[in-house]
């Protein structure tokens, strides 16, 4: 008899064949197929649970549970109660399902009780709605339909409960919203949190770097109830509450290359992809072991990390606006048009800012120089975020007949912004001097958030150069600072 169940694959539930064969020989369970030694202790909760229950466990019967594929090594926690229907159908103490097959998945106790386990709910997702055999459900909903068993000789009766969407609660967060941010930062702010660009804050310490890179946060779009599922999926085994806001990882500058983008044997998920779907601040940039820097480079372009370890090859994603604070000297004073007075040398000062990568920089597609004093009036956070939700209202709107506008404007690609340029501006005007193609996109992305922020539904020219003030002239200050 052949019975589908499910194993862990790292963060997720996949199908394994379960199939039952009885031969002569002593009454015992034998696993094959490269079980753990968790699945190997079941045997004993099966048989004092089919037994307790009013059944019979076989006798003069060995019983030989294949576990299909053969090749990957098996840990589950619902498997013995796939084994244990198995044996019931097969000896036809109870009747088999009317369909011929089922999808079972449930833990047991000596005395027969089936319970639910904690991980069906969060690690399953089918791909075609089916029912699966289980346990109690303690009133939680699953998208998928559930023959719900409180003990074995419930079987030929269950309790059936019908598939709901999940629902987690979202909750933003008030940091910032209470806070006062000069004009300069609030339009920062607006451009980063709408079009979710990566931004790297540069400037004098005490001058509002972490409060700026922590307000954004809150200011983010809602997560979808999807977005929710996905970054639960990647923030497992953690002593934190589960999550209801998108993720906020703030790594430490001592943190390794393999904690930043994962790896291992077999490979685990490190923090860009904890962070998917989120933030991931990375205070004081510049004390980061230079490895661990340039690990950021793929996942900042491509928003994804591909590791490969020995016969172990996964794929994680790191969909992830990154931001990075940094001091350009030790005294932390130094940055462009600025007058500084400390005791250190100049040679100290460059030696300082070579730790900094250009080609990770480069990624950035903000650079922003924070100043301790700044002029003009201010905006209040909560006021930033109901302008924030007026465009998002915009955008949603514009989706409606442009599918590129269901992406933020950090994701769209070369055709997707050239489109609405003229081909004359975009051959003649459009500036020749940007150092890569990298700042050419990202000046691009920038001036297509600047017309999210005007509700405009084409991009301008005027558009683009307002961006090039933004993603050009301050990459290149950076790169003649100290000159």
């Amino acid at each position: 008899m052949k019975i589908q169940s499910l194993i862990r694959n790292n963060d997720r539930l996949v199908p394994v064949e379960v199939e039952l064969s009885f031969v002569p020989g002593l009454p015992q369970i034998q696993f094959l197929g490269l079980p753990d030694q968790a699945i190997k202790e079941s045997i004993h909760r099966i048989k004092s649970a089919i037994r307790n229950q009013g059944y019979e466990f076989p006798k003069a019967q060995q019983i030989l549970v294949n576990l299909r594929p053969s090749h990957l090594k098996k840990t589950s926690r619902g498997l013995e109660l796939a084994v244990a229907l198995g044996i019931l159908w097969e000896t036809e103490q109870v009747p088999k399902p009317l369909d011929g097959e089922a999808l079972v998945y449930g833990e047991l106790s000596l005395g027969g009780e089936v319970f639910e386990p904690g991980d069906l709910h969060e690690d399953f997702d089918p791909e075609v709605p089916l029912t699966v055999w289980t346990g109690d459900s303690d009133g939680r909903s699953s998208p998928f339909a559930r023959s719900c068993l409180r003990e074995l000789k419930s079987v030929t009766a269950p309790e059936i409960v019908a598939h709901a969407p999940r629902e987690y609660p979202i909750e933003r967060p008030s940091f910032g919203l209470d806070l006062e941010f000069p004009d300069r930062q609030a339009k920062l702010l607006k451009l980063a949190a709408i079009g979710e660009h990566s931004v790297l804050l540069a400037g004098p310490a005490g001058s509002g770097k972490s409060t700026i890179a922590k307000a954004l946060h809150a200011l983010l779009a809602a997560p979808t109830q999807k977005e929710m599922h996905e970054i639960r999926q990647n923030n497992k085994g953690g002593a934190e509450a589960p999550l209801s806001w998108r993720p906020l990882v703030h790594p430490h500058h001592s943190t390794s290359p393999l904690g930043l983008i994962g790896g291992g044997v077999p490979p685990f998920k490190g923090d860009i992809t904890r962070a998917h779907k989120g933030m991931m601040v990375l205070d004081e940039l510049l004390e980061f072991n230079p490895r661990a820097q340039e690990a950021l480079r793929e996942p900042m372009e491509d928003f994804r990390i591909r590791i490969r370890r020995g016969r172990y090859v996964e794929e994680h994603p790191a969909d992830t606006l990154v931001v990075a604070t940094t001091n350009l000297c030790p005294c932390g004073d130094w940055v462009p048009q600025a007058k500084v007075i400390c005791g250190r040398s100049i040679k100290k000062c460059h030696s300082y800012m070579e730790r900094l990568s250009g080609p990770l920089v480069d990624r950035f597609q903000i650079t922003f120089f924070t100043r301790k004093r700044e002029e003009g009036g201010t905006v209040a956070g909560i006021s930033l975020l109901k302008e924030l939700e007026e465009v998002r209202a915009f955008r949603a709107a514009m989706a409606g007949k442009d599918p590129r506008f269901l992406r933020v404007a950090a994701r769209w690609g070369w055709e997707d912004l050239t489109q609405d340029l003229p081909g004359f501006y975009m051959r003649e005007l459009f500036p020749k001097e940007l150092s890569s193609r990298r700042r050419e996109l990202a000046t691009l992305r920038v001036a297509r958030s600047l017309a999210d922020l005007m509700k405009a539904e084409k991009l301008h020219p005027l558009h683009v150069e307002e961006a090039l003030k933004i993603t050009h002239l301050p990459f290149e200050a950076l790169k003649r600072l100290g000159g």
